[in-house]
């Protein structure tokens, strides 16, 4: 039988296991973005990053912590298509 301080040590240890492995994948991630995560967006966000095909877990649990983390405009934006350049020798009127 496990008792409730048990869970809430084994709780904290996933989390911020799962957290780990999380900034891991992406270095540019602070660390505080996501400690509000509860556990299972966090894992869903792992499955994402580094599960096997079609192995996203939950995906409105995944889709929370996206939003969660790029917020509710980026998450909603398209792709953004770069302009290519054009050199100012080559503009013509």
């Amino acid at each position: 039988m496990i008792t409730e301080a048990t869970r809430l040590v084994l709780h904290s240890y996933f989390v911020k296991s799962v957290s780990k492995r999380i900034v891991e994948a992406i270095p540019e991630l602070p660390k505080e973005s996501l400690e509000d995560l509860p556990l299972a967006v966090l894992l869903n966000l792992l499955f994402l990053l580094r599960g096997e095909w079609g192995s996203l877990g939950d995906y409105m649990s995944t889709q929370k912590g996206l939003r969660t983390l790029v917020g509710e405009k980026l998450f909603w934006n398209g792709p953004q298509l770069e302009q290519p350049e054009i050199p100012a020798g080559e503009l013509v009127n």
